[in-house]
């Protein structure tokens, strides 16, 4: 799973760049190196806070969100179900009217889905099959043409990653729009994209994807290369119509009129009522069409290795903003996710706006979240300590303490930032911590650093922030912190970066983590959620 939501390795050059951390955070703070983060000698203050569960019933889910892509079915006693359907354009990789020659007969067309694996395996003969294609049966020698077959474990999959599920895709009715912001209703069947019934192919999807190279024994160049990842035989007979038969038309003469008026898209979806979700990087789909036309030019005698019949490949491109950085000419993607929550744990939950929740449940590819409020009068009471008793303060933190009796995968990271209203206005905004501080994820983060191994709190550090209220009187009027599963979407520049500062940029879209977390209510008072604010005497 760590492959897919921002676990991202960082470059030596950007390490160098945590020798300049500190005299950023310096500049900040005005303290010295001892309390970089937050954590600093000195005294502990606990403030309430009172955070509750709530939930939004959409969900934006185009372009702006997916920088990958999901789709599957996961059901479990919790949450409930998640059901996710993901959309893409396609374009020709080369546009305008072709001659495909005469009597064309398309022989194949392959999709593969690229499914993030795990490519440190072992070659065993359990995982990795040589066969000679030269000589069937027999071991092979120099220059005999070879296949080599590898399976990989798949390493983005959640949920029952033991199951078998049926993907099947479909071409879209729906015009997509680049310039058209796509939503899911979450708790609505209604779809705003509609398909065609018909699957146009179908495959038996798992843990297991394989790659297949055939080339000549002893040679370092191979002859063919599978992409690694799901493999979808598409109809042929739906591609002579698209595809062929449309050669001189005018359907194939340019890009709009292809995506308008022959190929809108097609649908990523899956049949069964449980199973796993899928995370893949859309601008990696492969999709090729092998096809064979009668040669034009007549056998002659000097012929020794003539043909009847030439073959071709078609290619086709379904990239978008997220590879080439600008949606100008990419393809417009969407999803469309359903949850339903009856018979669920979380149907039940009845949220306490005044007082919390003794439990905060919080899960991806939904509308869950939390709203969580500081106390007031105890920020207040704060201010008037720290100008009689001459304090600083030196850091503020949150943790969220995970309830692992549910059994949850632990999530690597949870999201927040500030809502409040200024001049009659609601405002949504990343808090001064996020943007301010030196994050470089996900390695030296400040903000929200990643959990894993036997760390069991998530950090929400907002030092910066309660700075800024306290010291400089600065206002946010009504603010309440909003927490989401995921995190923040990183640049395709920078992958250490943030990319935007429009705090509902995040990866909440295909993120299909879920997680029960202590709330200030809880039962066990080791694990109660509060605001700890570092400080210490000037």
């Amino acid at each position: 799973m760590k492959n897919f939501l921002n676990v991202l390795s960082v470059s030596v050059a950007m390490m160098v760049g945590m020798g300049t951390m500190v005299s950023c955070e310096e500049e900040t703070l005005g303290l010295d190196n001892n309390v970089i983060g937050g954590e600093a000698e000195g005294d502990v203050k606990s403030l309430d806070v009172i955070a509750f569960n709530s939930t939004f019933d959409t969900l934006r889910t185009d372009r702006f969100v997916l920088q990958n892509g999901a789709f599957g079915i996961y059901s479990e006693p919790i949450f409930g179900s998640t059901l996710s359907k993901f959309y893409t354009q396609i374009r020709p990789s080369s546009i305008g009217n072709k001659d495909f020659g005469e009597e064309t007969k398309v022989d194949s067309v392959n999709l593969y889905v690229p499914i993030y694996y795990d490519s440190s395996v072992k070659f065993t003969e359990e995982n990795r099959d040589t066969i000679n294609l030269s000589k069937p049966g027999e071991k092979p020698v120099e220059k005999d043409r070879i296949e080599i077959i590898t399976k990989y474990k798949v390493d983005s999959l959640y949920g029952n990653k033991d199951m078998k599920m049926t993907l099947k895709i479909r071409d879209i009715n729906t015009i997509l729009y680049k310039d058209s912001k796509y939503f899911s209703k979450l708790y609505s069947s209604e779809s705003a994209i509609s398909t065609n019934s018909e699957p146009i192919g179908s495959a038996i999807i798992g843990n297991t994807v394989e790659s297949k190279i055939v080339k000549e024994l002893g040679e370092t160049s191979n002859i063919y290369e599978s992409p690694i990842g799901y493999k979808v035989s598409l109809d042929k007979k739906y591609f002579e119509e698209k595809i062929i038969k449309n050669a001189k038309t005018g359907l194939l003469s340019d890009y709009a009129t292809f995506i308008r008026e022959n190929i809108k898209g097609l649908e990523f979806s899956v049949e069964e009522s449980n199973g796993f979700i899928v995370n893949f990087n859309p601008n990696k789909i492969d999709l090729k069409m092998y096809y064979s036309y009668k040669n034009p030019k007549k056998k002659e005698d000097t012929d020794k290795d003539y043909k009847e019949r030439l073959s071709d490949v078609y290619g086709f491109d379904l990239t978008n903003q997220w590879n080439s950085g600008t949606a100008n000419n990419a393809n417009v993607i969407a999803s469309q996710i359903i949850n339903n929550i009856t018979g669920s744990t979380y149907s039940s939950v009845k949220s306490d706006s005044i007082n919390g929740d003794a439990r905060l449940y919080l899960s991806g590819m939904s509308g869950n979240y939390a709203q969580l409020k500081i106390n007031q009068s105890q920020l207040d009471n704060l201010k008037s300590e720290m100008t009689k008793n001459n304090i600083v303060i030196l850091g503020a933190k949150l943790k969220f303490y995970i309830d692992d009796s549910y059994g949850f995968v632990k999530p690597p990271y949870l999201v927040a930032w500030n809502n409040y209203k200024k001049d009659n206005k609601v405002v949504d905004e990343l808090y001064a911590d996020v943007l301010e501080f030196y994050n470089s994820y996900p390695t030296s983060v400040h903000f929200n650093p990643i959990v894993k191994g036997k760390t069991d709190f998530y950090t929400i550090d907002i030092t910066k922030h309660l700075k800024s209220m306290l010291e400089k009187g600065n206002e946010f009027k009504d603010q309440t912190m909003y927490i989401t599963m995921g995190n923040f979407i990183t640049s395709v520049s920078d992958a250490t970066t943030i990319n935007s500062t429009n705090p509902y940029q995040n990866n909440r879209a295909y993120n299909p983590y879920r997680v029960v977390l202590h709330g200030n209510k809880t039962e066990d008072v080791t694990k109660k959620l509060k605001l700890l604010v570092y400080y210490s005497k000037k």
